[in-house]
């Protein structure tokens, strides 16, 4: 399965008929998953609750949790004042102004004390089936930003299974020239070793010069690099068609792949191989970047 981790999320409802609440979740790339959410404070004790139904849809990416909630109808308000900070104030304050001559004290001076008056609304708290309804919506907006991030993916998706088409053609004509590569090779080292004896005056008797070109082309020979890559393309297909979140798998199966590359490249002696190498390795990058956004 392959998802984005690039993706935008919205879903808003009523929530026991007395607040209106809009949720949007968006989503970037991230090795792991991150999850951040802002709330009003009245809903700051769900925040742990938001991230854990976040937890459950994504696996990867970081994740930015938005909660607005407007009020449907005015609640009916509690008012508090703490008579002890009264008590204990005035009189000092009237011991001021009396020695200073100051100004004559007024309840506006006391409603300007920090924690002197408490203003709450009665319905501050929301209810169990209200915490669900809002826990609902929630969900609702990380479904609409899984179902962009599956979409993107569809399209990460296809881009990948073309290049690794065009990279499975290009290893299939690399395999269908191997017996002439592996005899430009035996041609090479065969000249170069009979060129490297001539200049230091020696003389290699023929049997000696085959068992020696022999062990140097098939050092340079690319057959097991070719082998390994048809696997990794295989499975690289298979976690593309899977069902399971795949970002990681294609990340390690891209550094496979280009290890076999880079071994050709190491053993490149023709220009039709290192143009392949080229190829191969331009393409694997194109393909490493998309991974970068898989979830």
């Amino acid at each position: 399965m392959v998802n984005s981790m690039t993706g935008f999320g919205r879903a808003s409802a009523t929530v026991g008929g007395r607040f209106h609440v809009t949720v949007t979740a968006k989503s970037v790339n991230h090795r792991y998953l991150e999850v951040s959410v802002r709330l009003p404070e009245f809903l700051w004790e769900l925040e742990s609750h938001v991230r854990a139904i976040a937890s459950e849809a994504m696996s990867r990416g970081k994740i930015d949790i938005s909660v607005r909630a407007q009020r449907v109808k005015d609640p009916e308000w509690t008012v508090r004042v703490d008579q002890q900070i009264a008590r204990a104030l005035v009189p000092k304050l009237n011991e001021v102004v009396s020695e200073f001559g100051l100004h004559r004290m007024t309840a506006g001076d006391l409603l300007r004390v920090p924690d002197f008056i408490q203003v709450e609304a009665n319905d501050a708290e929301l209810e169990d089936v209200e915490k669900e309804q809002f826990a609902a919506v929630v969900r609702a907006a990380l479904d609409s930003l899984r179902a962009m991030r599956a979409k993107e993916g569809e399209s990460l998706r296809d881009d990948m299974a073309t290049r690794i088409r065009a990279m499975r053609e290009r290893r299939e004509a690399l395999l269908g020239r191997r017996d002439g590569l592996v005899a430009e090779l035996l041609d090479l080292y065969r000249t170069r070793v009979q060129e490297i004896a001539a200049q230091a005056g020696l003389e290699i008797p023929a049997d000696r010069l085959a068992v020696e070109t022999v062990m140097m082309v098939e050092k340079g020979d690319v057959a097991e690099e070719l082998s390994r890559m048809l696997s990794h393309f295989d499975q690289f297909d298979a976690a593309l068609a899977g069902k399971e979140p795949s970002g990681k798998r294609l990340d390690f199966l891209c550094q496979e792949i280009l290890r076999e590359i880079n071994t050709l490249g190491s053993k490149s002696k023709s220009s039709e191989l290192r143009n392949a190498v080229v190829e191969l390795k331009a393409e694997i990058e194109r393909i490493r970047e998309q991974v970068q956004n898989v979830e």
